[in-house]
């Protein structure tokens, strides 16, 4: 849509190549008057606004029903019509980590104050306890019992009464074994073999050069000395730190698994690789990664609405949410790849077999990376 009263002058104001028309044939430029009114710049912000709104939503709804659609018209040039994929990748996980992190967050205090209540309770029992430090959940045994942050009366109740109930169950044996009680298993302890750095330091320093640690695990117990030094006697604190960092990762994770998704695929479909180069991979990669996007808000969507509610078609909701996530994407590389259902899904399990393996070692490698940063 043009804007602004048309230039009498025929040189562009922008690269002064001749114009031929409203437009600049060079730099596209529209050739009007540069002096705007205010009503030019507000209508200017409504128009951009109602275009990417436009290209966006039509975007959106094939993406959501029409798997491998998007991609394979970027591949045949049809790309006016449709938001830019690597804009809408931005875009996209840029709003989601945003209502991600509202709604996962990590309260290092009263991650801390719960957990040493919990190691206080259970330090001269058997039982044995977990705390998710992410979601918020504590299980006794394989039985949750309620969420860290909300120790209230009926959750205090119910941790008694799982005590007692496995206090009751201890072999006769060890009942009459009152030395060799077990400490409660956390998540990880914290009372490591080296009280702080300076200790490990003059440790190795008492050793003969050729007992003495390398590179690698000399760097590892440093840090493991450190964390002892700093949350020894808090190790709630150091798991709600670990956690935290572990989770402001995830938007680089998400980052640095999308080539090498890409990179699986091209190494599936090689014997392809005059009809799909590296890059036709990657921008499949970029819309089924914007799709996990829209299907996991409409995910949190549907939990928040369930717990607010308490309507079992939420979950049901998730559960085909769920199904429709592992559908999509044999049914966009169907549609894409154009190859025969036996071929596809050959690939399609070898597809998620090694991508499974190489986000595993993602997840571990930033969670040590997290470890180390705290």
């Amino acid at each position: 849509m043009s804007h602004g009263e048309g230039r009498k002058e025929k040189n562009c104001l922008n690269c002064n190549a001749r114009v031929f028309g409203r437009y600049c044939h060079v730099c596209g430029q529209e050739n009007v008057e540069p002096k705007e009114t205010a009503w030019h710049l507000v209508v200017h912000f409504f128009n951009d606004i109602t275009h990417f709104e436009g290209k966006f939503s039509k975007a959106i709804r094939y993406l959501l029903f029409r798997p491998g659609f998007l991609p394979a018209e970027y591949a045949r040039g049809r790309r006016m019509s449709y938001m830019n994929p690597v804009r809408m990748y931005v875009f996209t996980s840029a709003f989601f980590f945003i209502i991600f992190f509202s709604l996962f967050k990590i309260d290092d205090s009263a991650v801390a104050l719960s957990y040493a209540k919990l190691e206080q309770r259970f330090k001269d029992s058997d039982v044995n306890f977990d705390v998710n430090f992410i979601s918020g959940e504590i299980s006794v045994g394989k039985q949750s019992v309620g969420n860290l942050n909300r120790m209230d009366k009926l959750n205090e109740q119910l941790i008694d009464s799982l005590i007692r109930a496995k206090a009751q169950k201890k072999d006769s044996t060890q009942a009459g074994d009152s030395v060799t009680k077990k400490r409660p298993r956390a998540l990880f302890d914290f009372n490591g073999k080296f009280e702080s750095v300076e200790v490990y330091d003059s440790t190795q320093r008492s050793l003969p050069a050729e007992e003495r640690d390398g590179w690698l695990s000399t760097l590892v117990f440093r840090k493991a000395a450190r964390i002892n030094e700093k949350y020894g006697k808090t190790p709630g604190l150091a798991f709600a730190r670990i956690s935290d960092v572990f989770l402001h990762k995830l938007p680089t994770i998400f980052f640095v698994s999308l080539p090498l998704f890409a990179l699986i695929l091209s190494l599936l479909y090689i014997r392809q690789r005059r009809q799909f180069n590296f890059v036709n991979h990657a921008i499949f990669s970029i819309y089924y990664y914007i799709f996990c996007f829209l299907l996991m808000l409409i995910y949190f969507a549907a939990n928040k609405l369930g717990n607010m509610t308490g309507w079992s078609i939420f979950l049901w909701l998730q559960i085909a949410l769920g199904l429709y996530l592992f559908i999509y994407l044999y049914k966009a590389m169907r549609n894409y790849y154009l190859q025969r259902r036996a071929k596809t899904i050959i690939k399609y399990f070898l597809l998620n077999f090694i991508f499974f393996i190489v986000v595993t070692f993602l997840f571990v490698g930033f969670l040590i990376f997290s470890a180390f940063n705290i």
